[in-house]
């Protein structure tokens, strides 16, 4: 069940971090040309991850967070404590 949760979280994640969200603005000032070309926007992102806005960086670090125990749920692993 924990699994199923991680996974609807993951597809729906990405989805609805690129239509509204927090990393908006960042997007169109940092990765406009990669947005144009249609892909690689996280990547882009997590290079200027510096220069973000908090809200927007929250955002990615809790995306991250998500992947990350998405992948130990995936190899049975417990996600690292912080």
């Amino acid at each position: 069940m924990k699994l199923l949760a991680l996974v609807i979280i993951a597809i729906l994640m990405p989805t609805a971090a690129t239509a509204t969200g927090e990393c908006k603005e960042d997007r169109q000032k940092f990765c406009k040309e990669v947005i144009e070309a249609k892909g690689g926007v996280g990547a882009c992102l997590d290079q200027h991850m510096a220069e973000l806005s908090e809200a927007c960086k929250t955002q990615r670090r809790a995306k991250a967070k998500e992947k990350n125990a998405e992948e130990s749920a995936k190899t049975g692993n417990e996600p690292p404590k912080q």
